[in-house]
């Protein structure tokens, strides 16, 4: 198959993450990127609902917006919300990567604001299978619902052209 873009879809908006509680999760991402929220609000319906397969809905919500990407906080307070958690193997478990210039950096801005890292961050080296990337960093922690995250400081093809 060629590899060419299908119209809209070359770019990503957003990220929607769905947390317990919306002033906990804003405080936990403002902190987190040293990005102030640029909307808080309420959308809900029946007719909001039905693009979600639902009947009927009410979401408090937020908004990051960062250099590439923006973060939507969602808090379902209809229909009410279920915990679920996901290990980074379990199909259809996704997380959310954050680029980063260094490191070491970054790990102590982690632990500036509380977060326990997964593990000690690893720099990919031959013996971890790739054919390149190597010294590319990496290193996962979750926010304070376990939403799945990481951070990068890409090297190699993990780097964008753009970054």
């Amino acid at each position: 198959m060629a590899n060419t873009k299908v119209s809209g879809f070359s770019r990503a908006n957003h990220v929607g993450i769905t947390v317990s509680n919306l002033e906990k999760s804003i405080a936990f991402y403002e902190a987190l990127t040293g990005t102030k929220i640029s909307n808080k609000d309420e959308i809900g319906g029946p007719r909001m609902a039905k693009t979600q397969g639902l009947e009927d809905t009410r979401i408090k919500y937020a908004n990051i917006h960062l250099d590439n990407l923006n973060i939507d906080i969602l808090e379902y307070v209809l229909p009410t919300p279920e915990k679920t958690s996901y290990q980074n193997n379990q199909i259809s478990a996704m997380h959310l990567c954050f680029e980063v210039d260094d490191i070491a950096a970054a790990m102590e801005r982690l632990k500036e604001i509380g977060v326990e890292p997964e593990g000690e961050p690893i720099v990919f080296q031959p013996e971890d299978g790739l054919k390149a990337g190597f010294g590319t960093a990496v290193a996962y922690f979750r926010d304070p619902d376990g939403t799945n995250l990481e951070i990068i400081a890409p090297q190699g093809p993990f780097k964008r052209k753009n970054s």
